[in-house]
């Protein structure tokens, strides 16, 4: 587990410079919490969303410790609607473990089990900013999106996979969401060429406004 790479401290960077600019903020796959601590100590209201119990309960902990009373937790994944999917926990490496279906190539010993889903779109209503983290499964939670949902949110996204890439792009550009990428210093991105296909190459980041902000 790597929760302090490059990529990582750039989010946090973001976060640091738009404090006067976002309120109120989603931590999708929030994992231990490391996101919402510090989405909480630049002052935003978050409310964070992890699937796995094992990982929720470090993430109470880590909330507790920081004092962080400005995140509201919930023990749930999000995806296009609320309901209930299959988790699968990849033991060896449990950063990685996912919705069913997300990665078709999962491997190693897999645990198995039934979570709460909550709808992903009405989730936006009243968010400045989103986080979305969820291995594989972004393709299907951004496709549940109208044009309408981005109206004041702007999204930080990672994308795991070619699949997953050329769908968000294909979305976002039919639903008129422009798309910003890292390993291209953040600028417009203009072809599917241009997207990340993997969180190596850096985040996503999906807003309605003509450039990306950091003052």
């Amino acid at each position: 587990m790597n929760l302090f790479d490059l990529d990582e401290l750039i989010m946090f960077s973001f976060y640091w410079a738009n404090r006067g600019r976002y309120r109120a903020t989603l931590d999708i796959g929030a994992n231990i919490g490391l996101h919402s601590v510090l989405m909480a100590k630049c002052g935003y209201e978050v409310r964070s969303f992890e699937p796995d119990p094992t990982h929720f309960a470090a993430l109470l902990r880590n909330l507790s410790l920081n004092g962080s009373a400005r995140v509201a937790p919930e023990n749930a994944a999000v995806s296009a609607a609320a309901g209930e999917m299959e988790f699968v926990r990849v033991l060896g490496n449990t950063t990685g473990s996912h919705l069913v279906g997300s990665k078709p190539g999962a491997y190693g010993e897999l645990e198995r089990f039934p979570v709460r889903t909550m709808a992903f779109a009405p989730l936006l209503e009243g968010c400045d900013l989103v986080k979305l983290d969820v291995e594989g499964h972004e393709c299907g939670v951004l496709a549940s999106t109208t044009h309408r949902d981005w109206i004041g949110t702007d999204g930080l996204i990672s994308v795991h996979d070619e699949r997953n890439a050329v769908a968000v792009y294909e979305h976002c550009r039919d639903i008129q969401v422009n798309m910003f990428s890292q390993k291209s210093g953040w600028s417009q991105i203009g072809s599917i060429n241009e997207m990340p296909a993997s969180h190596h190459e850096g985040s996503l980041f999906l807003s309605l406004s003509e450039a990306m902000p950091w003052t």
